[in-house]
């Protein structure tokens, strides 16, 4: 492995209705936005990043970023059928039921009910943009 100078990884997501994707990460969840950019075309294109220039927005997950891409012309949607990729982010939470309620009540979907693992009390998936399942876990007490 090599020597990683932060110990998270932060997240790119490119979107297909950046303001949605906006709306959803900061309205909705309460993510702050940590930073808005602008990548120019000769790093998107240098670094391979995507096709052309583009607006970034970056938002705090606890020490993790996750950055939403804004680019002309985006990829369509994927669905929520399963498939290949990353297919979900996970939030480890004190207190899944209550979030749970207090994102409905924002009109956030769910994909079910929460429900137990072996390794947590509760866990459960709301639909975000793009396809991107939020996983909700609830460690078990101790």
């Amino acid at each position: 492995m090599f020597a990683m100078r932060h110990s998270v990884v932060d997240l790119g997501i490119v979107c297909s209705d950046f303001d949605e994707s906006v709306r959803f990460y900061r309205d909705l969840l309460g993510m702050e936005v940590a930073l808005d950019i602008q990548i120019p075309e000769s790093t998107a294109t240098g670094a391979r990043l995507a096709p052309r220039g583009f607006r970034q927005v970056r938002l705090k997950a606890g020490d993790t970023l996750i950055k939403l891409m804004e680019i002309e012309n985006p990829p369509a949607a994927r669905s929520f059928d399963f498939q290949a990729g990353i297919r979900w982010l996970t939030f480890i939470l004190d207190d899944v039921p209550t979030v749970v309620a207090e994102l409905k009540s924002k009109g956030v979907e769910f994909m079910a009910e929460p429900v137990s693992a072996p390794d947590a009390k509760h866990v459960v998936c709301a639909k975000g943009p793009d396809g991107m399942l939020i996983e909700l876990v609830q460690l078990p007490d101790d």
